[in-house]
């Protein structure tokens, strides 16, 4: 069974100042109250992120934990609690949309048992991406969050663990990495295809895919022939918080060129362009890692293997209110491209959903497919289209 959907929900922030404090000042505030901890909480993956739980004035919370935006709350959540306006500005998300939205001061928040004092976070309108809202977050763990003190990933153990100081155990295995950051505590790091080095590259949780590459870097990749042939997906894509579709072209290639230290190779790793160069959980899920602030270091210990081939469904869907659902992109060369799959049919049925009774988008994206797949689609035409086909083998 294979996910069937690609959420790529890194924010993508870039805020500029309007009035009041400087967004850059005002998430430089915060304490944490406890010197020495150990604290292990449970998380859920679902759809490849991570969501954890968080405890505000004595009620608990479900949060998305991301690396590549800052620390957020809902816009209900602020109806109901009333968070001291700090400071205001503007967001450009990943699939570059405006947005203005306001920071307010968190008094204290909780995570297990480590509190987290006078934590600035910007009010997000989570539901107006059709993916966020099915996804039932009422806030983001973010990146000025997380500087407080060291994070341990382990996604197959389904924990988060926060501490004062690194495990000497973390220290004696696996890759360390070194990562640099910015005024808004994102963290960058250095990843090598083939013989070419990516600087840069943000450590993005909050998308669950892989590595994404800016035109450029993906060119020369290719004219160096350290990337093979690529796939193209077109259509739409509605990735970001601002939940605004745009236009998609994108290449994809999947690659065994990856490697962390010049010496560990990844198989089967997703490359594909966009606007942003990031490296989200799809890949980040192999490891479990350890983020140490205080030596600005990531401890990379590989837990999961990936199989030599790898099933796509060759499509995405999407939500519009004046559309319903619809196939929001399409990579071509896929068997549901050569099926007839193409961007903006309407979506009648896809397996056993049925979109015309009962069934909604948030039920596919909670959805699995198998390896069979079948569709019945409305054309520009206005025909009904069904098909059945296989999933891609790449």
């Amino acid at each position: 069974m294979k996910r069937i959907i690609y959420i790529f929900i890194a924010l993508g922030l870039l805020i500029n100042y309007a009035c009041k404090t400087h967004w850059t000042q005002a998430i430089q505030s915060g304490t944490i109250s406890q010197k020495e901890f150990r604290e292990s909480i449970g998380i859920e993956i679902r759809n490849g992120l991570i969501f954890m739980p968080v405890n505000i004035q004595g009620k608990e919370y479900r949060f998305l934990f991301d690396s590549g935006a800052p620390l957020s709350i809902s816009n209900k959540l602020q109806r109901d609690l009333n968070f001291k306006l700090v400071s205001q500005g503007n967001l450009i998300d990943s699939d570059n949309n405006r947005k203005n939205i306001n920071w307010v001061s968190v008094e204290s928040l909780n995570i297990g048992n480590v509190s987290f004092n006078n934590q600035t976070a910007f009010i997000g309108d989570f539901e107006s991406n059709p993916l966020l809202k099915c996804l039932e977050i009422d806030g983001i763990v973010g990146s000025n969050l997380l500087r407080h003190c060291a994070w341990t990933i382990d996604q197959e153990a389904k924990s988060i663990t926060l501490s004062n100081n690194i495990n000497k155990d973390v220290l004696k295995r696996g890759l360390e990495i070194p990562f640099k950051t910015d005024n808004q505590y994102n963290m960058f790091t250095n990843i090598n295809v083939g013989r070419a080095t990516v600087r840069n590259v943000l450590v993005d949780y909050g998308s669950n895919g892989s590595i994404a590459l800016n035109d450029e870097i993906f060119r020369v990749l290719k004219n160096r022939n350290i990337i093979g042939e690529t796939l193209t997906e077109k259509g739409k894509q509605q990735s970001g918080i601002v939940g605004k579709p745009v236009a998609l072209s994108r290449e994809i290639v999947y690659t065994d060129s990856v490697n962390i230290d010049t010496t560990t190779y990844l198989k089967k790793v997703m490359l594909r362009t966009g606007k942003t160069v990031s490296v989200g959980n799809n890949l980040l899920s192999r490891f479990r890692v350890t983020i140490d602030w205080d030596n600005k270091t990531l401890h990379l210990l590989q837990t999961k293997e990936v199989q030599d081939s790898i099933r796509v469904p060759g499509f995405k869907l999407g939500y519009a209110a004046n559309q319903g659902v619809y196939v929001q992109s399409v990579i071509e060369n896929s068997k549901a491209y050569h099926k007839g799959v193409r961007a903006n049919m309407k979506v009648v049925k896809l397996d056993k959903l049925n979109f015309e009774d009962g069934d909604t988008f948030c039920d596919y994206v909670n959805y699995e497919l198998g390896n069979i797949i079948s569709m019945e689609l409305i054309d520009s035409n206005g025909l009904i289209k069904e098909y059945d086909f296989e999933q891609t083998i790449y």
